[in-house]
């Protein structure tokens, strides 16, 4: 763990920080045409979260620094799409910018899956953007395997063919 890091349960009163904060950080996970309406996609996702809030079985962490919260992971339960098992989930992991490249992510990651097994799954799972190239290297590092691709494509763009 990164030298003057605690990772502890957040306080009730911080959650409505760390849903700020998830929402506030949207930005970087967004497409191009969701980026034209990022208020928009900020409404909907907000919305989002506080269904899931709304469900309970949610654990925040925070990772915190002498000078207060350096980032935090969202740990709950979810289901496996086909077979409806439950599984640990990683909502959201979110290290504040001028706290990353420190290990703190890693530290926050480390904890949730240590967590989950406590809890008694034996997998853990997340989603990740295929764009955050920092998150899922972060992420196959620690064990994590690609199950599933979401795959988009916008109509009117041209798709060049492959060359054989």
């Amino acid at each position: 763990m990164p030298s003057g890091i605690v990772i502890r349960e957040a306080k009730k009163e911080e959650i409505g920080l760390i849903r700020k904060l998830s929402v506030e950080e949207l930005p970087a996970e967004l497409n191009e045409k969701e980026l034209r309406s990022v208020e928009h996609a900020k409404e909907v996702f907000g919305k989002r979260l506080d269904v899931i809030l709304g469900r309970g079985g949610n654990e925040f962490y925070v990772a915190e620094s002498g000078e207060g919260i350096a980032g935090y992971v969202w740990f709950g339960v979810s289901e496996r799409p086909f077979s409806g098992e439950k599984v640990g989930w990683i909502y959201d992991v979110l290290v504040l910018p001028e706290h990353r490249g420190k290990g703190i992510g890693e530290a926050l990651m480390r904890h949730a899956v240590k967590v989950s097994r406590e809890k008694g799954f034996d997998q853990i799972g997340l989603m990740v953007n295929a764009k955050n190239r920092a998150a899922w290297t972060l992420y196959e590092k620690l064990g994590f395997e690609t199950e599933y691709r979401i795959m988009g494509k916008r109509e009117g763009k041209s798709v060049s063919a492959s060359k054989t």
